[in-house]
């Protein structure tokens, strides 16, 4: 019995998981992986180890500090509206996980976030090919 209602619990946990946001359709990447998916749709778990808010868009630095950052996540001035706040004081030395498709400039990899409701998830706990939110 127990085991039943534990698989229910699962299969409803995943179809509102993939109701959130299409993440789950993505392949989640190590981030040491990231600079060979350029192209790809993926999410990757990290902490944000720095940011930066410019007048045209908002950098944050996954996997260290910039310069030595493997991930910069992008977020463009025209879609300020859709977070709540300054967007460094919220992810700022949080875990999270970014979802979307990897591009590269200036030789670094980067993604381009434009809504944090479908791209970005605080609150993860993170072990060993687990995604989930934390309870």
């Amino acid at each position: 019995m127990k085991s039943t209602l534990l698989a229910f619990a699962l299969i409803l946990t995943s179809f509102g998981l993939k109701a959130q946001s299409n993440a789950a359709d993505m392949s989640v990447v190590p981030l040491k992986e990231i600079s060979g998916k350029t192209g790809q749709e993926v999410v990757v778990v990290d902490s944000v180890y720095s940011g930066r808010a410019f007048d045209n868009r908002t950098l944050l630095n996954i996997g260290g500090n910039f310069p030595n950052q493997l991930l910069t996540v992008v977020i463009d001035k025209n879609d300020y509206n859709n977070f709540e706040g300054d967007i460094v004081a919220l992810y700022l030395h949080k875990r999270i996980s970014v979802a979307g498709k990897v591009t590269v400039y200036n030789g670094k990899p980067q993604i381009a976030v434009t809504d944090p409701k479908k791209q970005l998830n605080l609150n993860l706990k993170w072990e060993r090919g687990l995604y989930s939110k934390t309870q």
